[in-house]
């Protein structure tokens, strides 16, 4: 009888519950400690391995150090990791930095990092690949699959589209070579967004993810101010060819960043000094690499700043138009009839507001442009619905002009966004609309609640960056690695929950005002029931 009587399980104590909980997390650590430990003992043996075979290769042992250290600090500080991943995704350029390893395939010959060749992955995707493994296994840590976020359900459906143009294209016997170069960046998006909105908490943190975002670009921008000057003149690209076409719409978000630093109330004059000095290379880049479509995109992130300014500070927008304005409007009519470096800004207006005077290098490549997305078209008519999946190049019903110097010119038009509908179809179109669409109404809404200061100059950077990519994707090659890596960044930055969003500090006072006035009316009910039971 004692005996059956002892096996009964006995009530669980808050200090028996609280012990648990200690092992828990104890085991927890310890787990992640050997996990550490593991990584570093093969990460030691793979760099020691490939330093003897390899003896050639001096940077590619220290390449790969970095790599594992990177991995080490995925495990250890998330969020550090995700700055330090924005700042080595942003530093490369394929034509001027072309060495330079974290975005190039293991297998580029050129990299730093080359192992072999039949290694179609990059540093950058291992990394993104690990970071959603341990993102993943702390949330099912935490309970939740996920921290909750806006756009995460049409991300999704946007990624299920994209999937399905893959399986679809290599299912109907397109190129895998070319279906894996097209669909790769555009996975990036969803992939690195749900990173951003698992890492970041609150506006301090997307905060310093933009600054690491600004430091990127500009080391980038030095090592292609370098490049360019290093090469003689005689053997210098076409400007439009000196960088990859992406490259100028990076260097965008730090322009703006510096415009709204020099205008917004409660801006620090520390902040636009560097941002000053930070925009000297970028504008030595930017001028060198001469894209137009970046020109316009630009204009439009201005015109955002003066629809800000009206809504925020109406006076400021009257002091500063006049200044920004008059100077543009004289350089603009300077420079209408120069075909030179300097003046390929007023070229790209130009080319918007009277496309007939440009020169015959501008003329033929918006020719080229009309042309393309006449095809683009064309294909999408084909198969509007499904599209004609990743691995196919699109129809040419009208002749192209040969530009065969790039590899995958059948496959990757300039034209971004209708690209998306030819290979994904409708539901990959509408859906990558509906992501932009979401991030701007809810960064214009984060935009008008946050206080003057750094935080509003943040939120109007990013809105503001997903209008000018948006623009830039429809008349140039916007995916890529470094673009998505922002895109997702200020998808992140307009849509996610912030654990110091103002107005979830607001709520907690509405609605303990309302409770309080609950409480006040019942304790009047309560008095009132008194009174007539004293009174019968």
């Amino acid at each position: 009888m004692s005996s059956s009587a002892t096996s009964w399980p006995g009530p669980v104590s808050d200090v028996d519950h609280a012990a648990g909980i200690g092992r828990s997390i104890e085991g927890e650590a310890e787990l992640v400690w050997w996990l550490t430990y593991l990584v570093i003992v093969a990460g030691g043996l793979l760099i020691a391995a490939v330093a003897y075979l390899r003896p050639a290769q001096i940077y590619l042992g220290f390449s790969l150090a970095c790599l594992a250290a990177l991995l080490l600090v995925w495990i250890r500080a998330p969020k550090l990791a995700l700055a330090a991943t924005i700042v080595l995704s942003l530093v490369g350029d394929q034509i001027t930095v072309y060495w330079f390893p974290f975005t190039k395939n293991l297998s580029s010959g050129e990299s730093l990092m080359y192992v072999a060749g039949a290694i179609s992955l990059s540093p950058f995707e291992v990394v993104v690949v690990a970071a959603l493994a341990l993102t993943t296994y702390r949330n099912l840590a935490a309970g939740r699959l996920t921290r909750p976020a806006p756009l995460l359900r049409p991300m999704v459906q946007f990624t299920t589209a994209t999937l399905a143009g893959l399986a679809l294209g290599l299912q109907r016997g397109g190129d895998v070579n070319a279906a894996l170069f097209e669909v790769r960046p555009v996975l990036y998006l969803p992939a690195l967004y749900l990173l951003v909105v698992n890492v970041c908490e609150d506006r301090h943190d997307y905060r310093r993810m933009v600054w690491a975002a600004v430091a990127g670009i500009t080391v980038q921008s030095v090592l292609s101010v370098e490049a360019i000057w290093s090469t003689p003149l005689a053997e210098r690209a076409a400007p439009e060819s000196i960088m990859e076409h992406g490259s100028a719409i990076s260097m965008n978000l730090g322009f703006v960043l510096l415009v709204a630093t020099l205008v917004y109330n409660g801006r620090r004059p520390l902040t636009a000094a560097i941002l000053l000095v930070a925009a000297v290379p970028m504008l030595i880049a930017y001028f060198a690499s001469e894209r137009r479509a970046a020109v316009v995109a630009l204009v439009a992130g201005m015109i955002v700043l003066a629809i800000v300014l009206r809504w925020r500070q109406p006076a400021t927008l009257l002091k500063v138009a006049p200044l920004i304005v008059l100077p543009s409007l004289i350089y603009v009519a300077a420079m209408w009839s120069s075909e030179s470096s300097a003046a390929f800004p007023a070229q790209a207006l130009k080319s918007v507001v009277s496309p007939g005077d440009v020169s015959d290098a501008d003329r033929g490549s918006s020719e080229y442009r009309e042309l393309e997305n006449f095809d683009l078209h064309a294909t999408i008519r084909s198969s509007p619905v499904t599209g004609i999946g990743f691995g196919h190049p699109f129809l040419r019903p009208a002749p192209l002009p040969d530009i065969s110097q790039f590899e995958y010119h059948e496959f990757v038009p300039h034209n971004s966004l209708l690209w998306v509908w030819t290979k994904a179809g409708f539901v990959g179109f509408a859906t990558l609309l509906y992501l932009v669409a979401r991030s701007l109404t809810m960064g214009a809404e984060r935009m008008r609640r946050i206080p003057d200061g750094i935080d509003a100059v943040i939120a109007y950077a990013a809105v503001s960056f997903v209008v000018m990519f948006t623009i830039f994707m429809y008349v140039d090659i916007a995916w890529g690695p470094r673009n998505a890596m922002l895109l997702a960044l200020c998808m992140g930055l307009c849509t996610a929950p912030l654990r110091d969003d103002p107005v979830s500090h607001r709520r907690p006072a509405v609605e303990s005002t309302a409770t309080t006035s609950a409480r006040a009316a019942s304790r009047v009910e309560d008095a009132d029931d008194l009174a007539l039971g004293t009174s019968r």
